[in-house]
């Protein structure tokens, strides 16, 4: 009877898991977040574009003017929750886009980092295995030859000169 083994479970998974359960919890936090939604994007990315110069001057209207606030269209405190809401939390919005991009700068700098050595040492094998004796090498480099996918070397354009008329 063979025993189930249990996966290995990474520094990095843990690192990720805990990094998760931060972020859900720091999202719990923000009143009223809502999820991008493609129903509603089109309308948000045309009412965005609208200056705050003028949603502004509509809050001051409207708490001027009698006859405009009786319609009950424009909610004047809505509007400045909105205000307060953009003044705290985009500074966070900043930090957290800032911390993504740092967070896929890692990620590629890492994967770079081997796949530099990784073509070293490719380069390195094939030296080695011009001699021919190690088959277990020559079959493995035909193999990482196809895994890397490169045809060739990369051929120079011709520069092209302007003709002459």
């Amino acid at each position: 009877m063979t025993e189930k083994s249990t996966p290995t479970v990474t520094q990095s998974e843990r690192h990720a898991a805990l990094v998760r359960k931060v972020l859900k919890e720091a999202a719990k936090r923000i009143p009223g977040l809502k999820a991008p939604h493609a129903a509603t994007a089109r309308r948000l990315s045309g009412h965005r574009t609208v200056p705050k110069k003028f949603i502004r001057g509509i809050m001051s209207a409207v708490d001027a003017v009698e006859e405009l606030r009786v319609l009950g269209k424009f909610d004047v405190d809505s509007a400045r929750a909105a205000f307060q809401f953009e003044a705290a939390f985009r500074p966070v919005a900043d930090q957290l886009a800032m911390i993504l991009a740092s967070l896929n700068y890692t990620i590629d700098s890492r994967i770079a980092s081997v796949a530099a050595d990784a073509l070293q040492s490719y380069t390195l094998a094939k030296g080695l295995a011009r001699d021919g004796r190690n088959r277990d090498l020559t079959t493995r480099l035909r193999n990482l030859k196809r895994d890397l996918g490169r045809k060739g070397p990369r051929k120079k354009k011709k520069p092209t000169t302007p003709e002459s008329t």
